[in-house]
């Protein structure tokens, strides 16, 4: 992205370029010193414009990566809450619904970090295997929802737990990998964060209601 120069850098060189026409039309002692002066003006603006002209020579290599796909749920697996402990059908497809939409998620943060490997300054990434942590967390969260299909089975809860703690360790390898790099790779790498985070976060939620609706399900079952 080209800057524009600010406009304090145009009013010089427009009196330097007056200076110079007055300059050329007058005699005396003052004529040398006018004109050196003059100029030496016009080519400290010019040197100060050509730099606002040219973009930064690292912010052109940062490609626009962005999460505009990234399905944002709000709170994964709230409306459970709204249930009652009976419709274990309907909850079984909110969830599979809200967890199918954290699986894509998954996805898209696996092809984002999958977009590093091999460039230059993320040779860390590709020795630790790193997209193989983010494959098997899109693994592990397909299967989940391909579970829930056949409703709340009891090894379901754990499995979105460990999702949980997978995209919390990629989150805090990836904080751990851009310290002390340069800014490129922070702009690179800290958007990945964030959305490992975020995933974490989800993952927690889901967990948390889902728990709390089979928990209530059980109940429900063992006083009828």
């Amino acid at each position: 992205m080209i800057m524009r120069p600010p406009l304090l850098t145009i009013i010089p060189l427009f009196l330097a370029v007056i200076a110079l026409i007055l300059a050329s039309g007058t005699s005396g002692y003052l004529l040398p010193l006018t004109a050196v002066l003059a100029a030496v003006t016009v080519l400290v603006v010019l040197g100060i414009i050509s730099q606002y002209m040219k973009p930064p020579a690292e912010v052109k290599q940062v490609p626009i990566e962005n999460f505009y796909l990234w399905a944002d749920i709000g709170e994964s697996g709230a409306e459970l809450r709204r249930l009652s402990p009976g419709d274990v059908e309907a909850a079984t497809r909110i969830a599979s619904a809200d967890l199918g939409s954290l699986s894509s998620n998954a996805d898209l943060l696996n092809s984002r970090i999958s977009l590093l490997l091999g460039r230059d300054g993320f040779e860390e990434l590709t020795q630790e295997k790193f997209n193989g942590q983010t494959e098997k967390l899109s693994e592990d969260l397909r299967g989940i929802t391909k579970q829930l299909k056949k409703g709340f089975q009891a090894e379901i809860l754990s499995s979105i737990e460990q999702c949980a703690s997978q995209a919390d360790r990629i989150a805090n390898k990836l904080y751990d990998f851009q310290r002390g790099k340069s800014e490129v790779v922070h702009v690179y790498v800290e958007p990945l964060r964030r959305a490992a985070e975020k995933l974490s976060s989800d993952l927690r939620l889901a967990f948390t209601n889902i728990s709390n609706f089979v928990k209530s399900a059980s109940a429900g079952d063992e006083s009828s």
